[in-house]
């Protein structure tokens, strides 16, 4: 894939991925059973390494995986084949995503923003789904790269339909983000 962002990441990943792949899995993904203690079909968004998948996967979720990086999803399957892991991973360029209605028991994102594929959540989501959500706060305000940063409470909002079961800021580094974990409502 010739894309830009599939060039960038591809690099990163060729330098860092070996060094990046057995880091742990996000704190909320880490809490899954507190939020859907029942194992299903989840599907992690922009995926990388997949640690947050494996680490699912691990706990007995089914798990598709996508990401624009090839590198980084060779890295992850190879990962998931050597310990037996139901990871399946797909190279995408999520600003053409589909997703099937009513399909997912658990969507992982983490430190990924497209606000185009919020309504796809809504749609891909199973009735009482889990929507596991983190990535990077915009805490001056500035409209520069505003694509790449939520508003503060922006995901509360998005999602102000869902049961919110936990939401918040932390700081991470020199840099903020909002979490959200929500459950889509029962039919």
């Amino acid at each position: 894939m010739n894309h830009p962002d599939a060039i960038r990441w591809n690099e990163r990943y060729l330098l860092e991925g070996k060094q990046r792949l057995n880091r742990p899995p996000n704190h909320l993904v880490r809490q899954v059973g507190s939020w859907a203690p029942v194992p299903g079909l989840a599907l992690d968004i922009a995926c990388g390494l997949g640690n947050n998948g494996r680490f699912l996967a691990g706990l007995g979720w089914t798990i598709i995986g996508l990401d624009i990086s090839l590198v980084a999803l060779r890295l992850a399957h190879k990962e998931a084949r050597r310990h037996s892991l139901a990871f399946y991973p797909a190279v995408f360029d999520l600003s053409k995503l589909w997703l099937p209605a009513a399909h997912f028991d658990l969507i992982v994102n983490i430190r990924f923003l497209d606000r185009g594929i919020f309504p796809l959540y809504n749609r891909a989501l199973k009735a009482g789904g889990i929507l596991i959500f983190e990535t990077f706060l915009n805490q001056q305000q500035s409209q520069e790269k505003r694509e790449h940063y939520l508003d503060p409470g922006e995901l509360r909002q998005s999602f102000a339909d869902y049961q919110i079961l936990s939401w918040g800021t932390r700081q991470d580094g020199e840099r903020f983000l909002e979490f959200l974990v929500a459950r889509k409502p029962e039919d």
